[in-house]
């Protein structure tokens, strides 16, 4: 009688093991992927982080006080300017491992075979991109389409590409996208918006702009217009500059909220993750410049991250601050391949980095602009940040806790100064091949 037992136990149990075993090589659905890149889009002009002045983000608010989307801190764009941020999106590596940083010629392209949309593409997903940055259009040859299924760049290779919202139009190829794919295929999307990048348009459905103001700021002022007063605005004219900046900010949050829209309707946002971030950001003529490349200060290089991941994935969401305090766009490519259940490719890893670093290395195609040929590198750790000019030689060190907007160098006293120095001397940057 024993004997039967036991057998009988032994039965049951080999037939539990195969079922549970059964069970758990079941993969799991993989989750929709919503990447949402907003051009030169800096945090601190967001409502989301705790702008006040105008109500920019009130849709991506929204969905922060549902607990629908949860907001990251202190997350650090690669550069101050389009190629080499968007390629350590694309690819999970610095510039120094992906080599882009020019605009034409060696160092302008995007070579990595293991890009996003290859990765989602080989895993069996959809890959679709609307592209409205004239840098990354496909006949400019950059190679940031490759992967994508579907690479609708059409707002980007308008005549003037500065000029204009492209907002809606970007949001319209996107749901049309998603109306015309196979529902029962997983998809992974980026959406590229470029309206807050100069010129900074006039929206007629928000006016934000002081009615007393009397200065040379208008909506749609030329990107020539604009580097001709960058060094002389003043108070006024700054206020006046955030005030379009912000509308088009505006606008973009309105468009967004258009896409989710969509998704909740077809009942796709429930298996949707979504992060919403920037490539960098932009100067409004704090330092005496308005637009971007010529620093690597918080209004350039200090992003917004807003993530939603539905709760049946929230278990393999991972993106850990690095040692010293804060986040790298570096570590968005190993977490949206992770929370898909995708295994990553060499050179990616979701360890958290020792500190975090970026870089610029511009070199302007046309001559009048020389004097944004810049070369600076930027290391943060802890509660300080360095800054090293190449072309100068001439070293900042901040306290960046105590002083956020980075304002008010340390003495060359501090103590922080050797650990900086040998940290960033030590870092392997970009360099000109």
């Amino acid at each position: 009688m024993t004997v039967f037992t036991t057998k009988i136990s032994s039965l049951a149990f080999c037939v539990l093991s195969l079922c549970t075993l059964s069970c758990s090589s079941k993969e799991q659905p993989r989750p929709n992927i919503l990447l949402v890149v907003v051009d030169t889009l800096r945090a601190d002009h967001l409502t989301t982080y705790g702008y006040e002045k105008n109500a920019t983000t009130p849709n991506l608010q929204a969905l922060v006080e549902q607990d629908q989307m949860m907001v990251v801190q202190n997350v650090m764009a690669s550069s101050s300017w389009t190629k080499p941020s968007m390629a350590t999106l694309f690819t999970g590596l610095s510039p120094a491992e992906h080599g882009v940083m020019r605009l034409i010629g060696a160092g302008s392209k995007l070579e990595d075979s293991h890009t996003l949309a290859a990765e989602f593409a080989a895993a069996g997903y959809d890959t679709g991109c609307v592209m409205s940055n004239f840098l990354l259009t496909k006949r400019t040859g950059s190679g940031f389409d490759a992967g994508f299924d579907f690479y609708d760049d059409s707002t980007g290779a308008k005549k003037d590409p500065h000029r204009d919202s492209t907002a809606a139009q970007v949001s319209a190829s996107g749901i049309q996208w998603l109306s015309e794919r196979d529902p029962n295929k997983p998809w992974f999307l980026v959406l590229h918006y470029f309206d807050p990048h100069a010129s900074f348009e006039d929206h007629q459905d928000v006016d934000w702009l002081d009615p007393n103001y009397q200065g040379w700021v208008s909506g749609g002022a030329s990107t020539d217009v604009l580097r001709e007063h960058e060094a002389s605005c003043s108070p006024a004219d700054q206020v006046a500059l955030a005030a379009f900046y912000d509308e088009e900010i505006h606008a973009v949050d309105r468009e967004v909220q258009r896409v989710v829209d969509h998704l909740q309707s077809q009942r796709q946002w429930q298996d949707t993750v979504m992060l919403f971030t920037a490539d960098h950001g932009e100067e409004l003529g704090e330092r005496g410049h308005i637009g971007h490349t010529q620093t690597l200060f918080p209004e350039l290089v200090q992003i917004p991250l807003l993530v939603r991941v539905p709760e049946a994935w929230k278990a393999d969401w991972a993106l850990p601050e690095a040692e010293g305090g804060g986040f790298m766009l570096e570590q968005l490519y190993p977490a949206m391949l992770n929370v898909a259940g995708l295994d990553l490719p060499p050179g990616r890893t979701l360890k958290a980095p020792e500190y975090v670093t970026s870089e610029v290395d511009f070199q302007p195609v046309r001559k009048e602009h020389l004097e944004k040929y810049v070369q600076k590198r930027l290391l943060r750790r802890g509660d300080f940040t360095l800054i090293k000019d190449r072309r100068s030689g001439e070293e900042v060190l901040f306290d960046h806790v105590r002083d956020p907007l980075m304002w008010q160098p340390l003495g060359a006293d501090h103590p922080q100064w050797g650990i900086m120095r040998t940290q960033l001397e030590q870092h392997d940057w970009w360099e000109a091949r």
